[in-house]
């Protein structure tokens, strides 16, 4: 023998009742929850993705032609097959890699070839105002500085 005690209709009514009120709520939290780490999935592997973008926009490149004075410097990168995204791409990487502080402006050029007359892009950097001042006639601005200004033609794209 049990011992719960009956419950009358009315009471087994208000319980029924509760029981669907709780379980109603109770699974809305489970349910936005749940909604919330979906979203949070997808938005996780579009980060990825776009970073699987970039390392492909970001292409190897041949130093050529370099040329560093006290003060200023030029250089060619040769990227066979090169599109503009990918020669934007290796003048930023440059910049930020391989030009030193003791430099105010520096020239840094995209080819295909290295017997290449006419270039895919050519990034000129200037280390601050002053120097973009001095060096280029004020061509180069930022909001930030260094700052680079490209031009990007592309003859053969």
């Amino acid at each position: 023998m049990s011992n719960r005690r009956a419950l009358t209709p009315d009471q087994a009514h208000r319980r029924r009742s509760l029981n669907k009120k709780i379980l109603g709520f109770g699974c809305l939290p489970i349910t936005v929850l749940l909604i919330l780490v979906i979203v949070a999935a997808i938005a996780g592997s579009n980060g990825t993705d776009s970073k699987d973008k970039e390392a492909k926009v970001r292409p190897a490149y041949t130093i050529t032609n370099k040329t560093e004075k006290k003060k200023t410097g030029s250089v060619d990168l040769v990227i066979p097959d090169a599109t503009v995204d990918q020669a934007k791409a290796a003048v930023e990487d440059y910049a930020q890699h391989h030009i030193g502080d003791q430099f105010l402006n520096y020239s840094v050029t995209v080819v295909r070839s290295d017997t290449d007359k006419v270039y895919v892009c050519m990034g000129e950097w200037a280390k601050d105002e002053q120097a973009s001042q001095v060096y280029t006639g004020g061509r180069v601005k930022g909001d930030t500085w260094p700052a680079t200004l490209m031009n990007c033609p592309d003859p053969k794209g």
